[in-house]
């Protein structure tokens, strides 16, 4: 193949090299991406850098400028939740002032391609799977104020590390409590998302205890709210009074005595 060159003048020099090979790459009508990209990377191979480069792009803010296209790109459901690999660190670049990031052909991929318009060189980065964590979601619809069973919840892998935190792989912290509201099936079920259940209802009959000196007395009055075992309860009695209690696990409430 015959190879036609210009003259050394027209493109950039290289800094203390007048070698044959340096001499024929710094010539040689190449297209101006693919130019640069053989130039850089036979100077890499040789030691030196080009003069126009001024230092090497920094590859751990490259990595990291990608990382935050590929996260935006996810937050907006516009692409997969994916870690960036690094690129080798005994590549060379010349240093972009200004990098443009973007899905290969425009639609996600398995990498992300990192371009820098002003030098015409690009790199593709490969993406991997972000570590996942497993806890517990709604295997079916958990209605509010529904006392979740173990039938009720079921373990899931989870990539996104926010949400993740806020889920529980401990079963027992959520088997036996109640939701404040509608969970839906799929969801990630959070501890705040539920309470304890009720054993004393609003307006439902409710017995009042009394103890004082070994006697113990009771009598039936009317819940004026819900209550969990050891919150409080207001009673309202028979005659119109009402009194204040604890509710017990039985479903009674402690009156004490003022």
């Amino acid at each position: 193949m015959q190879i036609k060159c210009s003259t050394w003048s027209k493109y950039p020099k290289v800094v203390g090299v007048r070698s044959n090979v340096c001499r024929l790459i710094c010539c040689c009508r190449y297209n101006g991406a693919m130019f640069r990209r053989i130039f850089a990377t036979m100077l890499f191979l040789l030691g030196v850098a080009p003069a126009w480069a001024g230092g090497g792009q920094d590859l751990v803010r490259l990595q990291l400028e990608a990382q935050r296209f590929v996260d935006q790109q996810s937050a907006s459901g516009r692409g997969p939740m994916r870690d960036v690999s690094p690129p080798d660190a005994r590549l060379f670049l010349p240093a972009c002032p200004d990098l443009s990031i973007a899905w290969p052909a425009g639609v996600p991929a398995e990498s992300v391609a990192v371009r820098c318009p002003v030098l015409g060189w690009s790199i593709a980065l490969p993406l991997k799977a972000r570590g996942v964590a497993s806890v517990y979601v709604a295997a079916s619809l958990i209605g509010a104020g529904q006392t979740v069973g173990i039938g009720d919840i079921r373990l899931a892998a989870v990539a996104n590390p926010a949400l993740a935190r806020q889920g529980v792989s401990d079963s027992s912290q959520l088997v036996g409590r109640a939701a404040r509201t509608q969970i839906p099936p799929g969801a990630v079920i959070r501890v705040t998302a539920l309470r304890a259940p009720f054993v004393v209802r609003m307006r439902q009959p409710v017995r009042a205890m009394v103890s004082q000196d070994g006697l113990r007395v009771s009598a039936e009055g009317v819940a004026n709210n819900n209550a969990a075992v050891g919150e409080p309860v207001r009673v309202r009695m028979p005659g119109g009074r009402v009194v204040s209690g604890i509710a017990d696990a039985d479903g009674s409430v402690r009156v004490e005595m003022q």
